[in-house]
């Protein structure tokens, strides 16, 4: 699939408002260059913001029972606020990493209903590992399956052996896994509009 090749959305199209969040705190990340590569090939008609999931303190009742911090009640607006949460995982000894399963949770808390709740979610990850993440991946959709998040089941990206698909800029440089993942754009914003 050629990167022009999405169509602009409709005129009945309104735009999709995704966030993007990278469980890897690594500088030099192959998840954070999958999420790069991702998000420059969202198709037509998508508005992208970032959040940082390493800002977010571990989760603590008591915090909680106090107030919920600045940078917690911006994540839970910004997860209600997306029309699709683009998640990407590494793997940590056959686990999600804490950072992410940490936002999972945090936007788990109240005001009900939650800021999960029925949102579309799309998951991806990238490991040098043989693995692709299934193991982080399959972690990550019990947690969201949860707390009623609804995880689009097909397609998926699990990239094994990234070492090799990523240039040393951590351009991602492997014609066919561009191709999937722009296909794997493209299904994720159609998830969303289905489930608008």
């Amino acid at each position: 699939m050629a990167k022009d090749a999405a169509p602009p959305p409709t005129a009945n199209e309104t735009p999709i408002s995704v966030l993007a969040m990278a469980g890897s705190l690594r500088r030099r990340s192959f998840n954070q260059a999958l999420l790069r590569a991702a998000l420059e090939r969202a198709p037509a008609g998508v508005e992208i913001r970032e959040f940082d999931p390493s800002r977010l303190p571990f989760y603590d009742g008591d915090v909680e029972a106090a107030g919920d911090p600045d940078v917690v009640a911006e994540l839970k607006a910004a997860v209600h606020a997306a029309d699709l949460v683009l998640l990407v995982t590494p793997e940590y000894n056959g686990g999600l990493p804490a950072v992410l399963k940490n936002a999972v949770d945090w936007a788990s808390r109240p005001p009900r209903p939650h800021a999960w709740d029925g949102r579309p979610v799309a998951i991806m990850g990238a490991t040098p590992g043989r693995l692709g993440t299934a193991l982080a991946q399959r972690s990550l959709r019990e947690s969201l399956a949860g707390v009623n998040a609804h995880v689009m089941p097909q397609p998926r990206i699990l990239l094994a052996g990234a070492g090799g698909l990523f240039d040393e800029d951590l351009r991602l440089a492997d014609a066919a896994t561009l191709d999937r993942l722009e296909g794997f754009m493209v299904a994720a914003v159609a998830w969303a509009r289905r489930l608008a």
